[in-house]
């Protein structure tokens, strides 16, 4: 931890060629299973429970293994522009004080946000996940923006509170997006994405105007007991049932518009 933290304050040289370093172990030590136990122990960035009372800036930093910052309290502002994880990712229970930055940040693997608490506004815009991207039970505070973003495995925002705007349009979403009992307090704009998957949205609560224009449903749509409070806007949407003759499409399509209108 010691080292990880001196390390961090080095800046973006020294850890970055600390990083590329160990890639480059990685490489050599990867048929061995205990020389690779190895490095991914030294690859860690283990700062669990860790209080940042200062700025965190790691803004381009590159983390080559298992990155946990599970419980941290972030008191500044923390940046995570254009950071590269290599590893699975793990910031539950962690807390966001001030604003928090994670555009163009890219995951090589899975990224858990469960029951995170970002108390001011949360930037996503423009990420990529290739695994697993959770925020389970999270609480966004401020506003937060993921537009632009793909997310190439499962996204999970199930049972998270939104108190501010919420801009998840114009997103690729390749795997299941699970967006159930989940609350949005403000405006919530998923116009323009794209579902390859399923997307549920069942028993989420919509306060403000929902933003759903030219949405793309390529799997199956759910918004069993979804509850629409303001504006709805679904106007350009389409359906695509694989596999599905076109009376069932059409009729996904108009529960779907109903559900929006009603």
């Amino acid at each position: 931890r010691g080292a990880t933290l001196r390390r961090l304050g080095s800046g973006i040289a020294a850890w970055n060629a600390w990083a590329t370093n160990m890639a480059v172990l990685r490489r050599k030590v990867e048929a061995d299973p205990a020389l690779l136990w190895l490095w991914q122990f030294l690859a860690c960035v283990e700062l669990i429970e860790e209080s940042f009372d200062e700025e965190l800036d790691v803004a381009g930093f590159h983390f080559p293994g298992a990155v946990r910052f599970a419980g941290s309290a972030f008191g500044r502002d923390a940046w995570f522009t254009d950071a590269r994880f290599h590893g699975p990712v793990d910031f539950r229970d962690a807390i966001f004080g001030r604003d928090a930055f994670f555009e163009r940040a890219r995951f090589a693997a899975d990224a858990d946000f469960g029951a995170v608490h970002f108390k001011r506004s949360a930037e996503f815009r423009e990420l990529s996940c290739a695994g697993t991207l959770g925020f389970v039970e999270a609480e966004f505070s401020g506003s937060v923006w993921f537009r632009s973003s793909f997310f190439e495995g499962p996204v999970r925002f199930r049972g998270a509170r939104f108190g501010w705007e919420a801009g998840l349009g114009d997103c690729r979403y390749r795997g299941p997006a699970d967006f159930a009992e989940v609350d949005f307090s403000d405006n919530a704009g998923f116009d323009n994405a794209i579902f390859e998957q399923s997307a549920t949205f069942a028993q989420a609560r919509f306060c403000q105007a929902a933003w759903f224009s030219g949405v793309q449903f390529r799997g199956e749509a759910v918004f069993d007991r979804t509850r629409f409070l303001g504006r709805r806007h679904f106007d350009g949407i389409a359906v695509s049932v694989p596999h599905a003759p076109v009376a069932t499409q059409a009729a996904v399509l108009e529960r779907l518009r109903a559900a929006f209108s009603g």
